[in-house]
């Protein structure tokens, strides 16, 4: 969290700029790759909730596919209190092993802005209800700001030690952007991730990176990324190996 903190400090002394009071809303790989269900502070003085159905080309989570290249249909809720605590769920269709085809995270947490940094932080659990085994629990972090007409964020997502992991905890730091065309609908977006620890495939160091665009028209989103990830042992297969994603998203 003090990473974050510092990191964005420099950018507020660097330039200038007003954060949006918009509630963001996703779609996971091309949103959400970090798969940290973050969002910007909102102004709004109501409680109220968002709900989000998709569709994408491949579920690919921080890098790697989930679906083993297939297509998947994803859904989401969330309350979110004026407060700023929020909770809840986001599931998938997903192929993590041959037994678990379906992802159902619950997540809760806080969300606030402190000066022009709007910060995020809270808890996700990730079940597979088919395969308890491999079910995990994650903290995260993560703060972002408006520099001109972009959006930096930075983040961070601990996974502590679990028994049924194996040995050792995880870490997952990454950093993105985001940048809106002027007088267009389109939105360019870049990602890069590092994770370490027991949620990386082969127990190296593990980097992903996206780079994508998406237009928003009225309720829907649509999205087109290259998403890859390169790490020790790295196989060429659907499971690893960079590909396109599409996606197409409702939000209400």
């Amino acid at each position: 969290m003090l990473v974050i903190v510092a990191a964005l400090a420099l950018a507020n002394i660097a330039a200038s700029g007003k954060p949006t009071d918009d509630q963001t809303s996703g779609t996971r790989p091309n949103s959400d790759p970090d798969a940290i269900p973050d969002g910007k502070a909102t102004s709004d003085d109501k409680s109220h909730f968002n709900a989000n159905m998709s569709a994408v080309s491949d579920y690919r989570f921080r890098g790697v596919s989930q679906t083993a290249g297939l297509a998947a249909v994803q859904a989401s809720v969330e309350a979110v209190d004026r407060s700023g605590v929020y909770v809840g769920t986001w599931g998938s269709v997903t192929i993590p092993s041959r037994r678990a085809y379906r992802e159902v995270d619950l997540y809760g947490g806080y969300r606030t802005r402190i000066g022009v940094v709007d910060f995020d932080m809270g808890i996700v659990s990730y079940f597979y209800p088919a395969m308890s085994s491999v079910s995990s629990v994650e903290t995260y972090a993560s703060g972002a700001r408006a520099i001109g007409d972009a959006t930096v964020k930075m983040g961070v997502s601990y996974t502590p030690h679990q028994d049924r992991l194996g040995v050792g905890d995880g870490l997952y730091l990454f950093a993105e952007v985001e940048k809106a065309l002027p007088r267009t609908p389109v939105v360019m977006r870049g990602h890069i991730g590092r994770e370490t620890g027991v949620n990386t495939l082969t127990g190296s160091t593990k980097i992903d990176w996206l780079l994508g665009t998406e237009v928003n028209i009225s309720y829907a989103t649509i999205s087109l990324a290259w998403v890859d990830a390169r790490y020790e042992g790295r196989r060429r297969t659907m499971d690893s190996s960079g590909r396109a994603v599409a996606a197409v998203a409702f939000n209400f």
